[in-house]
């Protein structure tokens, strides 16, 4: 799978549920609106337990709000 803002980049992190891929450059990125993110963090999603993605994107709404 490749990244979703990258297509020449292989993905390192995957959304199970939307079946998207983002590569290392997008899962170090701060920038939550265009980076690694969880596309619907306040829906129901069978993968989050397993999530990196949601992992990641916590983490960084955790520092934007602190």
């Amino acid at each position: 799978m490749q990244c979703k803002n990258h297509p020449d980049r292989e993905a390192f992190a995957v959304c199970q549920k939307n079946e998207t891929g983002f590569c290392r450059e997008c899962c170090k990125c701060l920038n939550i609106e265009h980076c690694c993110e969880c596309f619907s963090p306040k829906l129901h999603c069978k993968f989050r337990t397993q999530c990196i993605v949601w992992e990641m994107s916590r983490d960084r709404r955790k520092k934007k709000a602190g």
